[in-house]
């Protein structure tokens, strides 16, 4: 399976070299020409740009519980969906729901997404939840991989964004991607806006578990592309990362995602597969 994916990861890792080459001279002067907070096309990516990360819990924990071996793999699936689901609730409240009472109701919101999931869960065949139990446990196992990269990089290189720039008055503040400042309370690389966009690259994982998707591989790596992209295009419009912090952040997330197809080839059983009728 990996092997289909051969030539989008080596069109993948050209783009990304050259994307850190070029930024090495003009991160600073790219978000400069493009800074536009106010486009509306760049607010609602950055309001909606992470859903990918943010809905792997609910939906993985579903899968658990419902194809659990034992009662405590059971229990740790209905957290993931409720726990996840009540984190995502807080993720769209923070953009889409009024002030007032803003926490309490993303909360309750969230917790009924999950109940939700958890109910059309209970619809779908249980040997159909068992095949795609090692594909659900993965999704979390690689976001929080994802996240731990993500947040410890930000912490190590303590970069200021350009936005902080642009509200001290000049540009004095800004380095290159290649000079970590360390611990200093700025988080600007890499991009975690771009990385959680990223997680959409675990559907190159579908083809390895549902027929349905088989020989569309090329497909299973288009859209994610397409959509990272443009969620990190929207990110230098909003001043809130440089090329070089959008370029690391989606190649975090694509390099675990490959790294998770290589170990699911080796231990998926045969099986596995989903077949489609």
């Amino acid at each position: 399976m990996l092997k289909r994916y051969k030539n989008p990861a080596i069109c993948f890792y050209s783009l990304f070299v050259i994307a850190m080459a070029v930024a090495v001279f003009y991160d600073l002067a790219l978000d400069i020409w493009l800074n536009n907070p106010g486009n509306l096309f760049a607010i609602w990516l950055r309001n909606t740009g992470e859903i990918p990360s943010r809905l792997i819990c609910p939906l993985a924990g579903t899968v658990i519980f419902f194809a659990a071996s034992g009662r405590w793999e059971k229990a740790a699936g209905f957290l993931l969906s409720i726990g996840g689901s009540a984190y995502f609730g807080y993720y769209f409240g923070k953009y889409f729901f009024v002030e007032e009472h803003r926490m309490l109701f993303s909360i309750l919101w969230g917790v009924g997404f999950g109940i939700v999931a958890l109910l059309i869960g209970s619809l779908i065949p249980r040997e159909l939840m068992q095949k795609l139990r090692a594909a659900a446990w993965i999704g979390v196992v690689v976001m929080t991989a994802q996240l731990l990269c993500i947040e410890g990089l930000k912490y190590l290189w303590g970069r200021v964004r350009f936005r902080d720039l642009l509200a001290a008055g000049n540009y004095d503040a800004f380095t290159s991607w290649l000079h970590p400042n360390g611990i200093n309370g700025n988080k600007s690389f890499p991009s975690g806006h771009t990385a959680g966009a990223g997680m959409s690259y675990l559907m190159m994982l579908l083809p390895l578990y549902t027929d349905r998707f088989k020989g569309k591989e090329r497909l299973c790596f288009l859209l994610p592309f397409i959509y990272t992209s443009l969620v990190a295009f929207s990110r230098l419009i909003m001043g809130a990362h440089y090329l070089s912090d959008v370029a690391m952040g989606g190649a975090i997330s694509f390099s675990l995602v490959l790294v998770a197809l290589k170990l699911s080839e080796k231990t998926a059983p045969a099986n596995s597969r989903v077949t489609c009728s």
